[in-house]
């Protein structure tokens, strides 16, 4: 007979578990910024295209939602740089034209804000689809050794849906189930719809054909065992031109960074030299500003874009 103690611990235990965990500030400020506005956006036609791309980065957001997080991080970040800017040309630099240079900062902070969500929605399904992709040939390969069991297609589906590995697949699976099992959607559908919201084409493709022949019948293992190969292949392809535009990537790392961080040196030598000013900037100020802000932006972007290429070449 267990103690009192012990019924105790587990009462607490069970209570614990039962609490709900506390939202994230990222989740806090996103239902901030729908209840603020975005649901004003809902009310109208909306608009297809960003659902759709939202559904592809696998983002649970509606378009009114994503629309009322750029206006108002647009209209914060505005607020916060332009104080900063003030600060710094009006009561550190005394610029005589300080109040264009707030305006400047703080019109290139609202366009890089709204630059910086669209990039960051390309990024995701970008990502997402090149998880999809890699772990593509592995998934087919699996399916196949499962069809070759005679095991039935929707159990297929399920069994692929149980796996602890190849996350980004396995989450398509757990998809066409919940259309399945939940929705009551047929198996053909669940398939299609699920087809429709990958940002893979690849994906795309098998899961519509794997649709077709499961309508019309066909031989699933030998088609499973066929497009494995064929995506391995392509990925292959893939690989080697990663490898030959690593080359591109080096020329415009010399051309636009080493030539254009040097060009403007010079430009500031010799202003120093004639004692002349640029914008309202002298010579020190311009290497102050290249030193910190031009080469440590240039090298981060370079590293950035051979990052995004090596990921998709995996």
């Amino acid at each position: 007979m267990p103690s009192t103690a012990d019924v105790t611990a587990a009462t607490g235990a069970t209570a614990a578990a039962k609490k709900p965990a506390k939202p994230d500030f990222t989740s806090s400020y996103r239902t901030f910024c729908y209840r603020l506005i975005g649901e004003r956006f809902d009310r109208g036609d909306g608009s297809p295209v960003l659902a759709e791309r939202l559904k592809q980065a696998g983002l649970t957001a509606t378009p009114g939602m994503h629309y009322a997080m750029i206006l108002v991080t647009s209209l914060v970040s505005m607020g916060a740089v332009g104080g900063f800017a003030v600060l710094l040309f009006y009561v550190g630099l005394h610029s005589p034209i300080w109040y264009l240079y707030v305006l400047l900062v703080a019109g290139i902070t609202a366009g890089s804000v709204v630059a910086a969500f669209q990039f960051l929605l390309s990024t995701r399904i970008a990502n997402r689809k090149d998880e999809l992709d890699r772990e593509l040939p592995f998934t087919l390969s699996e399916l196949s050794v499962l069809a070759s069991t005679g095991t039935s297609p929707i159990q297929l589906v399920r069994r692929m849906a149980q796996r602890d590995h190849d996350a980004a697949m396995t989450g398509e699976f757990r998809r066409i189930v919940y259309k399945t099992d939940i929705q009551g959607k047929d198996l053909i559908t669940a398939l299609a719809e699920t087809a429709k919201e990958t940002p893979s084409a690849s994906v795309r493709e098998s899961f519509w054909d794997i649709a077709n022949m499961i309508h019309q019948g066909g031989n699933l293992d030998e088609y499973l065992r066929n497009k494995s190969d064929d995506v391995l292949k392509l990925k292959r392809v893939v690989q080697k031109e990663f490898i030959e535009r690593l080359s591109t990537f080096l020329d415009m790392y010399v051309s636009l960074v080493l030539v254009g961080v040097l060009l403007l040196a010079v430009a500031a030598f010799l202003l120093n030299a004639l004692g002349s000013t640029a914008a309202g900037l002298n010579a020190n100020e311009l290497l102050l500003l290249l030193t910190f802000g031009l080469v440590p932006l240039a090298v981060g972007m370079t590293i950035i874009m051979i990052s995004i290429a090596y990921a998709r070449a995996e």
